[in-house]
């Protein structure tokens, strides 16, 4: 795929998918050298600290619509981030049409662990996937005297399973590989 072409496509597949900044795939977004958390703060980014590292909360506060409301200010980690279904499409190895056919399924599989996760009893609070789907795992359930919940929580946790594998197969980078 010639850059052009890149230019024009990639930008078509995050605004479809967003998973690298809705919560979906990362709980967190740590901060680079140089990064002034408080400048990143007041474009209304949730900058927290642990240890003396400043890291951003996802889900992102800057996301609106599958869009970044600050995007020509976003932070290091953000700008460098390529997922592997972008580094596929400029590779060759695979379409665009393929591409969004992928996220279109992975979407697919967010909205149905969302759902599970609120019939479990926990509404949408604002946290990433991750700790939601934790937080209802967490919690004990009795089999005998709630067995419908218990079957939900196992759709649920056989559900997350799956979209886990396939973030880590087709969305994150490898270890080691930025």
């Amino acid at each position: 795929m010639s850059p052009e072409e890149f230019s024009l496509a990639a930008p078509r597949l995050c605004t479809a998918c967003g998973m690298c900044c809705d919560g979906t795939m990362f709980q967190i977004v740590r901060m680079q050298p140089g990064e002034v958390p408080a400048e990143l703060g007041r474009m209304g980014l949730k900058i927290r600290s642990r240890g003396g590292e400043y890291y951003m909360e996802q889900p992102c506060s800057a996301l609106k619509d599958n869009r970044c409301t600050v995007y020509e200010r976003r932070p290091v980690r953000c700008r460098l981030f390529n997922c592997q279904q972008l580094g596929r499409l400029q590779t060759g190895e695979t379409t665009e049409a393929e591409a969004m056919e992928l996220i279109v399924e992975t979407r697919a599989l967010v909205e149905q662990v969302k759902s599970l996760i609120t019939q479990c009893g926990l509404r949408e609070d604002g946290q990433a996937l991750m700790e939601r789907y934790e937080r209802v795992m967490f919690t004990p359930v009795d089999k005998a005297l709630e067995p419908e919940l218990a079957r939900t929580r196992d759709e649920l946790d056989e559900t997350m399973r799956k979209l886990k594998l396939r973030l880590n197969r087709e969305f994150r980078l490898p270890p080691n590989s930025h």
